[in-house]
């Protein structure tokens, strides 16, 4: 079995990685921890901002590191095997891809606190892979007061 566990950094992610585990140690499944890098859309359609594109992509890419080995650590005790990924691009699009493309089983994902409103204007992360993945998806929430990062 292969667990996917794509995370931000932030409380309700941390969350997800612990529910995952759990989950991964009774059937004895492979967690996938993916981190991904936003698309920086904006600065690329002013192209004389490279530098600061170049800035951009390698702080962003040192934080998706950083998250990941935090999350290495918090699973050094996990049993089976622990594979973690980072890589760009539209994030729902991407933990979709992943899944379908590497035969997971499960995503397990947090829920990003976002309102009715925002929802429905924007569509949060987890809503997008849940409606667009063929993959189950299992939502792990939080107090949106407390988890927010």
């Amino acid at each position: 079995m292969k667990i996917l566990i794509p995370i931000d950094g932030s409380k309700i992610s941390q969350k997800a990685v612990l529910t995952a585990k759990e989950i991964g140690e009774k059937f004895n499944a492979k967690l996938i921890i993916l981190t991904v890098i936003p698309e920086t859309s904006i600065i690329e359609q002013y192209p004389s901002n490279f530098p600061y594109t170049l800035e951009i992509e390698k702080a962003n890419t040192e934080r998706a590191e950083f998250v990941l080995s935090d999350v290495e650590k918090a699973l050094s005790d996990y049993p089976s095997e622990v594979q973690t990924i980072y890589t760009s691009g539209n994030p729902s699009q991407q933990i979709t891809k992943f899944a379908e493309e590497n035969d997971v089983d499960l995503i397990v994902m947090g829920n990003r606190g976002l309102g009715a409103f925002s929802r429905t204007l924007l569509g949060s992360v987890s809503n997008k892979v849940l409606n667009h993945s063929n993959v189950s998806v299992l939502i792990v929430k939080g107090d949106i007061d407390t988890d927010k990062n």
